[in-house]
């Protein structure tokens, strides 16, 4: 086998900011060559490069599409000219490449070939929520997106409480943004009064709201989530 390209993880942005103020500068130098791409929307993946003033015409850029609807058996090909000795990067629709999003299949699959992967620091909304909670920061729990179904839902809320109140593990998680305004009703609805919350909301832009109150005084005010990104905490303050 020749030479294997290199599989760079590439950070992107979790809202309308300046690359510079939130990417590490050579992280973004280390993207601005990269001609291949695996991403999960190629839309914004342009739109991200774009502002990080890539070094290479919008319209030389080759993408490898990596969504929800990719298959198990499609992922070898996104990966073709990383085998070939061609470095790609790997963007995620928002945040760090690899959590909550399909890219850690790419990952596995590279490691299975041998092929090198480098993660690259950025902003992490998961992160970013834990360190500005005020909750436990060494033990800790990312759920992701809970289920649907309300009643599932109201489930893994609950489930969610009584860990917290059993071990002091703090529980983060998240919703789509045209559902933030349902999931945070029900928290208030599902929770004890005495029950932390903390919402973090369209982080490192300029609407940026980090706040955690107990249930019973987030009862008496409600921020506005609709269409807005968001991640929850339920934790204990020290």
């Amino acid at each position: 086998m020749g030479k294997l390209g290199t599989l760079h993880l590439i950070p992107t942005l979790l809202g309308d900011t300046d690359p510079e103020l939130v990417v590490p500068s050579q992280v973004l130098e280390n993207s601005r060559d990269l001609v291949y791409f695996i991403a999960e929307n190629e839309k914004t993946a342009r739109r991200y490069l774009k502002k990080a003033r890539t070094r290479i015409p919008l319209n030389d850029l080759q993408f490898y599409d990596l969504n929800k609807r990719t298959e198990d058996h499609q992922i070898p090909n996104l990966i073709q000219p990383l085998l070939n000795g061609t470095d790609m990067g790997l963007i995620s629709e928002a945040g760090l490449a690899g959590i909550a999003d399909p890219g850690a299949k790419v990952v596995e699959l590279c490691h299975q070939k041998g092929i090198r992967v480098i993660p690259h620091t950025g902003a992490s909304s998961i992160i970013l929520a834990l360190i500005g909670s005020g909750f436990n920061g060494q033990q800790f729990t990312f759920h992701g997106y809970l289920p649907i179904d309300q009643s599932e839902r109201r489930k893994a809320i609950k489930n969610m409480e009584n860990i917290n109140r059993e071990t002091g593990y703090t529980q983060i998680f998240m919703e789509t943004p045209f559902r933030n305004e349902k999931l945070f009703d029900e928290l208030l609805k599902v929770c004890h009064p005495s029950t932390k919350l903390s919402v973090a909301r369209e982080l490192t832009t300029e609407n940026e709201l980090v706040k955690t109150l107990s249930i019973k005084d987030w009862r008496k005010q409600t921020p506005s989530l609709h269409k807005r990104p968001c991640v929850f905490g339920i934790g204990s303050l020290k």
